[in-house]
């Protein structure tokens, strides 16, 4: 081949040599092939038709299985939307506490932010959060543009006697409550999210308090599904007991379920849709309708809510078109080898050069060779606008190459301060301390493993007086830098106010006023303080909202401390912090962490819990630093090579005598 020249000009003045068309091996492929093509097609019309017939089905039944996906991420998008509505409902329901009206605003905010949910309702049992003794039960609907509100009662029945009250009380989980209609959703169809309210921190196994439950309109529903039906195609919609939610057959629709609809007459085949449903699995099959025409069936579960979404699609709808297709076919195939004979002739040189040098400048791209020539980008046709994008791809895989270079160096800076960020924020903690009184010794060590390269958990110790050890370790929300920053403000507070006064409540007091002025980002910590004496081991224990601690007695026996807690800091200024006294033996050990470690989950999600960490400590006499290491080992093979959810961290005293 011919070198390449530099531009368009010296590109049109190359000379190329020149081939007979009759003597082109193009020219001959393409006829001998389009003739050849020519008799295949005289001889294989009837393969063709058959051929013609499975790709149109099969077309029609990609395209049904493509808006059958569609109808189902739009559900699911729906239902999810719902589910974490509620999911976060029920979170925050107990943790706000139970003033009444901290919980209608939650109910009032479920509505304003998804409008998808058209009532909530939130039911907490008297006397089963801390300070309610008269519990909680409103009920919130949308009724057009306004909101009405009423306790559960005025609903007209005894929510304990309910069916949906008991089957979520003993639930593990949330489920949907099959479609009703009735008086109070004014006939209108609704269905409900409904799940089990537990105490913060509490796990599945623990008993609920009560319940929180949302109303989404049946019509929601189906109009996520209106969009795929139309000629030939027939969407449906069942709920998680069967029920036809949505069905072409009016008489079904909300009054059967799929295994009746299989048994009734003109059901026949339709077995493998209820069986689909009940085991809440995928399906494909084919069946004869009423009719006699085939009809294929998609079956999908809708995510793990439990409703179903199916799509049958009939062939005769799209088989009928088949002879206009063949004949369309057939005739554009003569024409387009007739053009194509006649453009092969005609064009076939002048379009394979120009391509051939543009493939020679391409391989030196790949090569790096960046500033190679690159000819024809004033060219107005295809050979133009492949040259120009060649062209343009060649700038743009200069770009990004800059662009990646400094990224990388972006990113090694971002990860050096990072790591001091991590060295410094480790600094401001203290390390392993002894102290001694009289005949007796205490230790105090502490471990903090961050799930990201700085975290916000934190922790406290040092003699506040002689003879006094003061001692903290908390949790900010969130997690990164800001948690960081927000430990470091956390701790120089607590700090301050543990050297202005003696009693855990009042440090925690003050700090809660602290923490709340300026505090724009409503971020928060929850904090656990104490003091012990050492001499006598009488120590002094408040909470504010954070996880109770450990006592392991000299006998090597563990229990958690019953300590009640107050509000975290940062949120409001507060001085509602009980106190808890107690008596640390010669041998015992305290131990303090984070809810990272009783939240500390393995490959399924399961989290460690309080119950390991009680067995990880009991029993054993290793010392503060054998105990937290201990306890970081044992989550270490529960989670099991699972990702770190939370910062974890440890802090444990013990007193012996000397």
């Amino acid at each position: 081949m011919s070198a390449l020249p530099t531009s368009s000009t010296d590109a049109a003045a190359a000379p190329i040599a020149r081939v007979r068309w009759r003597d082109s091996l193009r020219t001959r492929m393409v006829l001998w092939s389009s003739l050849l093509n020519a008799g295949l097609l005289l001889l294989t019309a009837l393969a063709f038709y058959a051929g013609a017939r499975a790709l149109i089905v099969q077309n029609a039944r990609e395209e049904a299985a493509g808006l059958a996906q569609q109808a189902v991420h739009s559900l699911e998008a729906t239902l999810e939307s719902v589910q974490v509505s509620g999911r976060t409902l029920a979170a925050s329901a107990t943790g706000v506490g139970a003033q009444p009206s901290h919980l209608r605003s939650l109910l009032v905010a479920s509505l304003a932010g998804d409008p998808d949910i058209a009532g909530a309702m939130v039911i907490v049992d008297p006397g089963q959060l801390p300070g309610d003794g008269d519990g909680f039960t409103w009920y919130i609907r949308r009724d057009g543009t306004r909101l009405v509100e009423q306790s559960v009662a005025e609903l007209g029945y005894e929510y304990r006697s309910m069916p949906w009250y008991a089957r979520t009380i003993a639930a593990a989980g949330p489920w949907w409550s099959e479609p009703y209609a009735n008086a109070a959703t004014g006939g209108q169809f609704f269905a409900t999210y409904n799940l089990p309210l537990r105490r913060p921190g509490d796990g599945p196994d623990a008993p609920a308090v009560g319940m929180v439950s949302l109303d989404v309109p049946v019509e929601r529903l189906a109009e996520r599904v209106a969009g795929t039906g139309g000629a030939g195609l027939q969407p449906m919609l069942f709920s998680p007991g069967g029920l036809a939610v949505v069905h072409p057959d009016p008489h079904a629709q909300m009054r059967r379920r799929a295994a009746e609809l299989a048994a009734a007459p003109g059901g026949a085949g339709l077995a493998p849709l209820a069986e689909a449903i009940a085991r809440r699995q995928p399906a494909d099959f084919e069946r004869r309708d009423a009719a006699g025409d085939a009809q294929a069936i998609l079956v999908l579960p809708v995510a793990d809510s439990g409703w179903t979404y199916a799509l049958a699609v009939s062939e005769r709808y799209f088989l009928h078109r088949l002879n206009l297709v063949a004949l369309a076919v057939a005739a554009a195939s003569l024409l387009a080898l007739a053009v194509a004979l006649w453009l092969v002739r005609r064009y076939s040189r002048a379009i394979a050069r120009p391509i051939e040098q543009l493939t020679d400048s391409a391989r030196h791209f790949s090569q790096g060779d960046f500033d190679y020539p690159l000819p024809y980008v004033q060219r107005g046709d295809e050979v133009g606008v492949m040259a120009r994008a060649f062209d343009a791809a060649r700038g743009s895989i200069k770009r990004q190459l800059d662009e990646i270079a400094r990224l990388a160096s972006a990113r090694q800076k971002l990860e050096s301060e990072l790591s001091i960020a991590r060295q410094i924020q480790q600094s401001m903690l203290p390390a392993g301390r002894a102290f001694d009184t009289g005949h007796m010794h205490v230790e105090a060590h502490a471990l903090l493993e961050p799930a990201t390269a700085v975290g916000g958990d934190f922790y406290q110790f040092f003699e506040l007086e002689p003879g006094v050890l003061w001692f903290a370790v908390g949790d900010v929300s969130d997690k990164g830098v800001p948690a960081a920053l927000f430990m470091a403000r956390t701790v120089t507070v607590l700090e301050q106010q543990a050297r202005l006064h003696r009693q855990p409540t009042r440090i925690l007091a003050g700090a809660s006023a602290r923490l709340a002025e300026g505090n724009e980002a409503c971020m928060f910590a929850t904090v656990l303080c104490g003091r012990l004496e050492v001499a006598s081991g009488r120590f002094r224990l408040a909470s504010a909202g954070h996880e109770p601690p450990l006592l392991l007695r000299a006998d090597g026996q563990a229990t958690l401390l019953a300590l009640r807690g107050g509000p975290a800091l940062g949120i409001e200024a507060a001085d509602d912090f009980p106190e808890h006294a107690g008596e640390l033996d010669a041998g015992g050990m305290l131990l303090g962490y984070t809810d990272g470690v009783t939240e500390a989950f393995d490959g399924q999600h399961r989290p460690y819990g309080s119950r390991r960490l009680l067995q990880a400590v009991a029993g054993h006499d290793a010392g503060v630093a054998g105990a937290c290491t201990r306890v970081l080992e044992d989550i270490r093979r529960f989670a099991a090579g699972a990702d770190q959810s939370d910062d974890i961290t440890l802090l444990a005293i013990c007193r012996r005598r000397t």
